[in-house]
């Protein structure tokens, strides 16, 4: 039998390992056996990654179009309106005598301007491209860093399994920073860990 079996064993106090743990006699069925029991429940990587990368608002497909929707508001008019008030006399001729009659007025005008030059290029092609580029990289950063902190969260939880510090302080420090990456993988998910058992 494999030297593992005695190894979970010992570590029971702190995973509450089953008191028996069949082990398969093949090392690498030994190996999937206990990832499978210790990471049973837990969200799969593709899961993680996912939630890493919708933790940005804006949705890609959206951000790849706001460089067409900005050639496009050429189409639309700015507008413009005047609104004017004249309180202006006017000389009258009466006879051999002027007169000064007052003779307001009233304008209003309403101007729409189209920048059709802007069906070709517009400036804000330029920073709808850039946005999104930069929305992309940090959805990729995003997700990069959710997948390192899943794998080495992951290594630390084997460590505490398979080969637990004989100090008792160093075990509750592995513990805590297995909480610790726990806690900045629910921050990039939006609560993908929230409530699991972090092997302490």
């Amino acid at each position: 039998m494999s030297l593992l079996l005695p190894v979970l064993l010992a570590a029971a106090p702190a995973l509450a390992v089953p008191s028996a743990l069949p082990l398969q006699a093949d090392p690498e069925l030994q190996a999937a056996q206990i990832s499978g029991w210790l990471f049973a429940g837990e969200p799969p990587i593709e899961a993680v990654q996912r939630a890493a990368a919708r933790g940005l608002p804006g949705e890609p497909e959206a951000a790849e179009s706001w460089s067409a929707r900005a050639r496009l508001a050429a189409l639309v008019p700015a507008l413009s309106a005047e609104y004017r008030h004249d309180e202006r006399g006017r000389w009258y001729g009466v006879g051999s005598e002027d007169l000064l009659r007052s003779a307001p007025g009233d304008a209003v005008s309403v101007r729409a301007t189209w920048w059709l030059s802007r069906l070709v290029f517009t400036p804000d092609e330029v920073r709808a491209a850039l946005a999104a580029a930069d929305l992309a990289r940090r959805r990729q950063e995003r997700v990069e860093r959710a997948t390192r902190l899943y794998f080495h969260r992951r290594r630390l939880r084997l460590s505490l399994a398979l080969s637990p510090p004989e100090d008792a302080r160093a075990r509750a420090e592995l513990a805590v920073e297995i909480d610790e990456v726990a806690a900045e993988l629910d921050a990039l998910t939006g609560g993908l860990f929230t409530g699991r058992v972090e092997g302490s």
